[in-house]
């Protein structure tokens, strides 16, 4: 690689780095509740060697499943302060660097794979679903999108041995690895409709990856298996899918939607090239799990924004072998800064403006801590759910961990009636059915179910407030 295009991808790097460092670090909380579960599995690795596999203050007290490679990973990194800043800012980052050499081997154009590299630092789906957030994603996605690469330079014995290392970390990280399984089938379909020769290393490697992802998922998931059959894929989930994917498209940012697309276009017309096939598969992977609903919305559009950006590098080499064939031959840095200022007003404002603090006020979690019995059960909404362990050290009613929960989409129907429902004798029969001894209200979860105050607070019989944002049923 020349110097020249090394120096200007660390500078997207370290603009990537410091942009996602900048908005996790002037937050007060991680921001989204999850995180919290996670940093509680870490504490629990470095308390007695083992993940969390049974959770008391969940749902009551109910098993889990972990794959734990990540928070073993993440509990060696734990010295350094901010650790789950720093890193998941890394590893988002280290997006650009992947992006990078992805489009470098369809391309082979310099100037594409690097504009390609800005686009993946920087879209709108990131500040919803990985910018300060301890979120397994942020080591799903990277490795998936680096054993893509893997995969494109097989035929070199390192790029091989990352592909199965990569496997196996994946395997062990996070049910996901089965959307790369998805993403190959796909594959293996496509380079047969299309003619295109395999080699048998790609051939073995595939056979193999498929076995090595089904066998480790399968000792993960047997319990769940037995208890739910094939409804497993939709992981008991009472948000399944409640979100439109249309209303959600402007998260894939409109640079990557328009680039991609055309990208599409034209490699569907061009020469047919293994790695653009792969890059197909992609896309055709994730929007089959849309269709069939395996896939959560926003996770979806993740992979999917990936796959978009690896795709704009098609339109935008091809732009430039175009614009070489002109009189304009001479205004390629011209092209450049213009895409630039589009770039800033389409992509990084955007995915700048699109995030959003969750939690501002997470005090009276700590007053809960050191002012009620031990044993109370809190009351929140989803949404807050891990909150109440990790903040409070009690039990909750409901969190996000659905997978072999104890009947998650009834009781997110009974909390929804709880908190909006007008009916008080309905509240106080479901309150005693689920031992609700506290009942959280901030303005926040206020604002989740658009009311003023809990609708039947008219007889203070049994529900009494003992702080602005703290209920207690006492009957």
């Amino acid at each position: 690689m020349k110097k020249k295009p090394l120096k200007i991808l660390a500078i997207i790097f370290l603009l990537s780095l410091i942009f996602n460092l900048y908005l996790s670090l002037s937050s007060p909380y991680l921001n989204n509740d999850k995180s919290y579960f996670n940093l509680r599995v870490i504490d629990q690795i470095k308390n007695t060697g083992l993940p969390l596999f049974y959770d008391e203050l969940s749902y009551g007290g109910r098993y889990l499943i972990v794959q734990p490679f990540f928070h073993y990973l993440f509990m060696i990194l734990s010295f350094v302060p901010f650790y789950f800043n720093i890193f998941p800012a890394l590893l988002v980052s280290s997006l650009v660097l992947i992006s990078y050499f992805i489009a470098r081997e369809i391309t082979n154009d310099e100037n594409s794979s690097l504009i390609t590299a800005l686009l993946a630092g920087f879209v709108p789906i990131y500040s919803k679903t990985l910018i300060n957030q301890f979120t397994i994603y942020t080591l799903v996605l990277p490795l998936i999108a680096f054993m893509i690469l893997c995969f494109i330079k097989l035929e070199e014995k390192k790029y091989f041995v990352f592909f199965i290392i990569g496997g196996i970390i994946l395997s062990l990280t996070h049910s996901s690895s089965f959307l790369l399984l998805f993403i190959f089938l796909f594959y293996i379909l496509l380079v047969n409709v299309e003619n295109i020769k395999l080699i048998k290393l790609k051939k073995e490697t595939l056979l193999f990856m498929f076995f090595l992802i089904f066998m480790i998922n399968i000792l993960f998931f047997r319990k769940a298996f037995f208890q739910y059959g094939l409804d497993v894929v939709y992981g008991n989930n009472p948000l399944f899918n409640t979100i439109n994917i249309f209303q959600s498209f402007y998260l894939l940012g409109v640079i990557p939607l328009f680039l991609g697309i055309i990208g599409l276009y034209q490699g569907f017309f061009g020469p047919k090239k293994e790695q653009i096939t792969l890059i197909y598969s992609i896309i055709l992977g994730i929007l089959f799990l849309f269709l069939i609903r395996l896939i959560d919305i926003k996770i979806g559009l993740l992979f999917l924004s990936f796959g978009l950006v690896i795709a704009s590098s098609l339109a935008i080499k091809n732009f430039f072998v175009y614009l070489d064939k002109t009189k304009f031959s001479n205004s390629r840095r011209l092209a450049i800064l213009v895409f630039i200022i589009f770039f800033i007003g389409l992509s990084f404002l955007p995915t700048y403006f699109n995030y959003k603090e969750e939690f501002t006020d997470l005090n009276d979690f700590e007053w809960l801590k050191n002012n009620v019995d031990e044993n109370s059960v809190i009351l929140t909404p989803l949404e807050y759910g891990h909150l109440v362990p990790y903040f409070s050290d009690r039990s909750n009613v409901i969190d996000s961990n659905f997978l072999l929960a104890p009947d998650p989409i009834q009781r997110y129907h009974d909390i929804n009636l709880i908190y909006s429902g007008w009916s008080y004798n309905k509240a106080i029969e479901l309150l005693k059915d689920y031992s609700v001894d506290y009942i959280y209200i901030s303005k926040d979860v206020k604002n989740i179910y658009n009311i003023d105050d809990l609708p039947y607070l008219e007889n203070e019989e049994c529900i009494r407030r003992i702080k602005e944002s703290i209920y207690q049923f006492v009957c």
